[in-house]
């Protein structure tokens, strides 16, 4: 094994790759006038300009609303490293006008950059874009391709599928329950499609768990709840919640996929 095959096959480290952000982010450079910068400075110079600021008027400010040290010595947890990942990227995308005017921070935010994109190849993830910037997210091809199918139609819901998919969003039994009730509320009148195909088994399912999870009644004991369920630990429910929401997404890919049979099915008889 060469040196470059070692490197591709490293393990990455949250507390590593966290102190190498914060060195970028923070390291200083001559000014003049023994004066020294960091990129930090930058962003922060322009910080009361850009969206993500809200009433925040330091980025120390903002870090300190994440729940994010930046002198974490050790035992760093990867869902900081991902929110310091998410808070970079958009700081530096945001600020990239003011980033650019400055000689030597331009280099630094590259780096930064690149530094997170190695972290989600590592941990297939990738980046997705919200209406108030970017998120991380679990890399899921099929997610994909539901969200290209909704977008024209339910552009809102396509925004729920990539939340749902955010790496942040793990434990958050609520926000999830939630986002399953608006993607079972978009399946709900797709029956008729279904019924009568060999996929029906796949719709019957889907509707099925929507009742097992109860997520319409926040799990008030008001739905088809089975005995099995009723003690769940919070790890299994949301286990079970993310079985739902793949099968809801299935459902999604499969009623494309009816359509475009009844399409062929129409071709193939028009050739007659």
């Amino acid at each position: 094994m060469n040196i470059f095959e070692m490197l591709a096959k490293r393990n990455i480290r949250p507390t590593d790759e966290f102190r190498r952000l914060v060195k970028l982010f923070n390291g200083e450079w001559d000014k003049g006038l023994y004066r020294k910068e960091s990129l930090k400075d930058v962003v922060n110079g322009c910080l009361p300009l850009l969206p993500i600021r809200q009433s925040f008027l330091t980025v120390d400010e903002v870090l300190t609303e994440l729940n994010i040290s930046e002198n974490t010595p050790y035992g760093v947890e990867w869902e900081t490293l991902f929110k310091y990942c998410e808070l970079l990227k958009n700081l530096i995308n945001q600020a990239q006008i003011y980033i650019r005017k400055n000689e030597n921070a331009p280099s630094i935010a590259r780096v930064i950059v690149d530094n997170i994109k190695v972290i989600l190849e590592k941990t297939n993830h990738e980046w997705a874009q919200i209406k108030e910037g970017y998120i991380i997210v679990d890399k899921n091809p099929a997610t994909t391709e539901a969200i290209e199918c909704l977008e024209e139609k339910n552009a809102d819901l396509a925004l729920n599928m990539i939340e749902y998919n955010r790496v942040l969003l793990k434990g958050n039994l609520q926000r999830k329950r939630e986002i399953l009730v608006a993607l079972a509320d978009y399946t709900e009148p797709m029956n008729n499609d279904f019924k009568g195909t060999q996929y029906a088994a796949l719709y019957s399912d889907s509707k099925f768990l929507v009742n097992a999870i109860d997520i319409r009644h926040n799990n008030s004991g008001k739905g088809d709840l089975p005995e099995k369920a009723k003690s769940w630990t919070s790890q299994e429910k949301e286990d079970w919640y993310d079985k739902t929401y793949q099968v809801l997404l299935t459902v999604i890919l499969t009623r494309k996929h009816i359509d475009v049979s009844k399409e062929i099915q129409d071709l193939k008889l028009a050739k007659k």
